[in-house]
């Protein structure tokens, strides 16, 4: 039997959060669900450390921003090489 939180009612209920600080408060909340009673997240792969990360990008002033950015860069660096080749 799967536990309450699979994946589509986790990205449901997240996309339900308005604003980044309501979005930093429901990851911290199933975070210490995650470690508290792990049961209910069976059937989901995402673990602690995750919810860690998340909580430390959605916590910044401009999410993804920097991701993206290095994303971006590393991509023009492969088109290039790729270019020259």
């Amino acid at each position: 039997m799967e536990g309450i939180y699979n994946q589509e009612n986790l990205f449901i209920e997240f996309k339900m959060q308005k604003t980044n600080a309501d979005k930093v408060k429901f990851l911290k909340d199933m975070k210490q669900l995650k470690q508290t009673q792990p049961s209910l997240f069976r059937g989901t792969k995402i673990t602690v450390k995750q919810f860690d990360n998340l909580i430390l990008e959605w916590s910044k002033p401009h999410p993804w921003r920097e991701i993206n950015a290095e994303i971006k860069r590393k991509n023009k660096q492969i088109n290039e090489e790729e270019r020259l080749n």
